[in-house]
C-alpha cells in the first residue's frame, strides 16, 4: 500500500471503538482492508485501459495515477473561476464539472470494484460476520470515493481561499461533501436505470461504453471548452440573473458557499441552503433505502448468471429454416469464398463483443468529432457559405476532414491481432484454411465497413447537400485513396491473425517508422489531392487509379501464406 492508502486506512480505523459495538471484528476487517487496497493498486483504472499499449509488468501503483488524474482534473476545474465576475458565477461552473465528473469517474473506474461479487466466493466461506464484511464494503468505497474527490477539489479550494479568504474553506468543505452525496446518488440512478433497460449479463458491456464516452468528453473539454468561452465572453456573465436557474443543483452549492462565507442570509440564500443540505440527505437515504437494495439484488446476475436456453422442440415433418442477418448478407456480397467471409464475420462479432479493443479504438471516432470541432471554432474557418462557394479555405478543409478518417481506420487495423482472450486463436490452427490472406482481407474489409463506412457516408451527404453533385469526384477519389492507404498499410503491417496475439506484446510491436508511415502517407496523398482539386480530368483519372490500387493490394493481402503470418504455429 502506498502512504495515502496507509493514511485513510488510520483515519477510518479511529472509528473503531464505536464499531465494535457493532459486533465488527477490528482485525479481520483490517485484513480484508488492506487486502482490498493492494488489488486497488493492482488493477489498471479506466484511463490506463485506454490506452494502445499495456505494459506486461504488474501494476502496483495504480492508486497514485488515478489520485494524479484528478488532480489533473481538479487544474482543469480551475477554468471555472475564470467565468463570470462574482464567487457564486464562479463555484456554479465548478460545482458542475465536480459533479459530473466525480459521477463518471465513479462509474467507469469503480464499477469493477462494486460488481466484483469474489468477495462473497473468498471471505463469506471463512469464519467472518455479517457486520465485518458489510462494514469492509463500506469503508473500502469510501476511501476510494475520498481518493477520487479530494485531489479533485484540493485546486480549487486554494483559488477560492486566494479570492475569497480563509473563511471560505469550511463552507466550501461542507458544500463538495454535499455534491459528493449527490453524485453516488446520481451513480447509483445511472447503475439502476442501466439495469431496467437492459440484461444484467450487458451491464458490463454498457458501462464500457460510459467509459468510452467519459474519455471523449474529457478529451473533448480539455480542447472545445477554452475555446468556446474566448467565443463566449464569459467573463461578465451572473448566474443569478439566469431565469429558473433556481432549480439547477450546482447553483444551490455555490450560492449555499457564498452565502455563508459572507454571512448573507436573504430568502433566497436560505433557499439554497436548505436546498444544498436536504436533497443530497434526501438523495443518501433513497440510495440506502431503496436503490442499494435492488443493485445488490441484481449483482449476482450481473457477474454470475448466465441466461436460460429455451430449446424448441421440432417434430419429423417440420422443417428448420435459417434466416440471414443483415451483417451476413452483406459479407456474402463483399468477400469472395468461405475462409474471406469467416474472417469479415469473425472480426465484425469480435469487435463488438472484445472490450480491450473498443476500449482502445471507440474513442477515436469521438477524437475525430472533437478535432472537427475544433476546426469548426477556429477564426479562420469556413463557413457554410465558404463551402458553398469551395473557397481555398473550404477547400483545405474539406481534404482534412476527408482524409482524417482514415486514422480511426488504421488504429482499428493496428489493433486487430490483440487479444485479452488470445488464448482462442487455437480454432485457426484446426481449420483447414489453405491461404490466411483470405483470413485477413475478410477482418480488413470487416474493418472498413465498421469503422470508415459511416464517416464517409455522413461526410458525403453533407457535401451532396452543402456544395452539390459536383462535389462527387473529389468524394470517390477522397474515399478509395483512404481505402488504398488502410489496404496497404494491412499488407505491410499486418502479419497476425486476428485476435491472436496478447495485449500484453502490442508495445513491442509497435515501432516509430510505423508510426510515422500511417501519419505520413495519408498526408502525402491528402496533399496532392489539395493541388488536383480544381483540374475535374485529373480527379476522375487518379479516381480510377486508387479503384484499382485497392483492388489490387486485397487481392495481394488475399494470397499471402502462412509463411508471411508471424508467431503462428499452424501445426500447434
Amino acid at each position: 500500500m502506498n502512504f495515502f492508502d496507509r493514511f485513510f486506512l488510520k483515519l477510518f480505523l479511529l472509528a473503531a471503538p464505536g464499531l465494535q459495538k457493532m459486533n465488527v471484528n477490528m482485525d479481520h476487517l483490517k485484513a480484508i482492508l488492506v487486502a482490498k487496497l493492494t488489488m486497488d493498486n493492482r488493477r489498471p483504472a479506466a484511463f490506463q485501459q485506454m490506452r494502445a499499449s499495456k505494459e506486461k509488468k504488474e501494476l502496483n501503483q495504480a492508486t497514485l495515477k488515478t489520485m494524479f488524474v484528478s488532480l489533473v482534473m481538479g487544474l482543469f476545474f480551475l477554468m471555472s473561476f475564470a467565468i463570470g465576475n462574482d464567487i457564486t458565477t464562479k463555484l456554479t461552473f465548478f460545482f458542475s464539472m465536480f459533479i459530473f465528473m466525480l459521477a463518471a469517474t465513479l462509474i467507469t473506474d469503480f464499477t469493477s470494484v462494486l460488481i466484483d461479487t469474489r468477495d462473497n466466493l473468498i471471505i463469506l466461506p471463512k469464519p467472518v460476520n455479517d457486520a465485518t464484511f458489510v462494514t469492509a464494503r463500506l469503508i473500502h468505497i469510501a476511501i476510494h470515493i475520498n481518493k477520487l474527490l479530494l485531489p479533485m477539489a484540493f485546486p480549487a479550494l486554494i483559488a477560492l481561499i486566494v479570492l475569497a479568504g480563509p473563511k471560505s474553506i469550511i463552507p466550501f468543505i461542507l458544500m463538495v461533501l454535499f455534491a459528493t452525496m449527490l453524485s453516488i446518488f446520481l451513480v447509483n440512478a445511472v447503475y439502476i436505470l442501466i439495469l431496467k433497460i437492459t440484461k444484467p449479463s450487458n451491464f458490463q458491456s454498457v458501462i464500457s461504453y460510459f467509459q468510452i464516452a467519459f474519455a471523449i468528453v474529457i478529451y473533448g473539454s480539455y480542447q472545445l471548452l477554452p475555446r468556446m468561452m474566448s467565443k463566449m465572453g464569459v467573463e461578465t456573465m451572473k448566474v443569478s440573473d439566469l431565469h429558473n436557474i433556481s432549480y439547477y443543483p450546482p447553483y444551490w452549492f455555490a450560492d449555499a458557499c457564498n452565502s455563508i462565507s459572507i454571512y448573507s442570509f436573504e430568502t433566497r440564500n436560505i433557499y439554497n441552503l436548505v436546498l444544498a443540505i436536504g436533497i443530497p440527505l434526501i438523495s443518501i437515504f433513497v440510495v440506502i433505502k431503496y436503490f442499494a437494495p435492488a443493485f445488490t439484488r441484481n449483482l449476482s446476475m450481473i457477474t454470475g448468471s448466465t441466461e436460460e436456453i429455451k430449446i424448441k422442440a421440432v417434430s419429423k415433418n417440420e422443417s428448420i429454416t435459417y434466416k440471414q442477418s443483415w451483417i451476413e448478407k452483406l459479407a456474402n456480397t463483399l468477400t469472395s469464398g468461405s475462409t474471406e467471409y469467416m474472417g469479415f464475420l469473425f472480426t465484425w462479432k469480435m469487435m463488438g463483443r472484445s472490450r480491450d479493443f473498443k476500449m482502445k479504438v471507440y474513442p477515436g471516432f469521438g477524437y475525430l468529432i472533437v478535432i472537427i470541432a475544433m476546426m469548426m471554432l477556429q477564426n479562420n474557418s469556413a463557413s457554410l457559405a465558404d463551402f458553398r462557394e469551395m473557397t481555398e479555405r473550404a477547400k483545405s478543409m474539406f481534404i482534412v476532414f476527408l482524409y482524417f478518417g482514415s486514422f480511426v481506420v488504421l488504429s482499428a487495423i493496428g489493433q486487430l491481432p490483440y487479444s485479452e482472450k488470445f488464448k482462442a486463436a487455437w480454432i485457426f490452427a484446426i481449420t483447414p484454411i489453405d491461404a490466411p490472406g483470405k483470413l485477413l482481407s475478410g477482418a480488413l474489409k470487416s474493418i472498413i465497413i465498421c469503422f470508415y463506412i459511416p464517416i464517409i457516408l455522413l461526410f458525403s451527404l453533407f457535401g451532396i447537400v452543402i456544395i452539390g453533385p459536383t462535389i462527387l469526384p473529389n468524394l470517390v477519389l477522397g474515399c478509395f485513396n483512404v481505402l488504398a492507404i488502410s489496404s496497404l498499410i494491412a499488407f505491410m503491417t499486418l502479419r497476425k491473425l486476428p485476435f491472436s496475439v496478447s495485449s500484453q506484446d502490442a508495445s513491442r510491436n509497435k515501432t516509430t517508422s510505423r508510426n510515422f508511415l500511417t501519419m505520413l502517407v495519408p498526408m502525402i496523398l491528402g496533399g496532392i489531392h489539395w493541388l488536383i482539386f480544381d483540374f475535374k480530368w485529373a480527379v476522375v483519372i487518379l479516381a480510377v487509379l486508387a479503384v484499382a490500387a485497392t483492388m489490387m493490394i486485397l487481392d495481394s493481402i488475399k494470397n499471402l501464406s502462412w509463411a508471411k503470418i508471424e508467431n503462428f504455429d499452424v501445426n500447434r
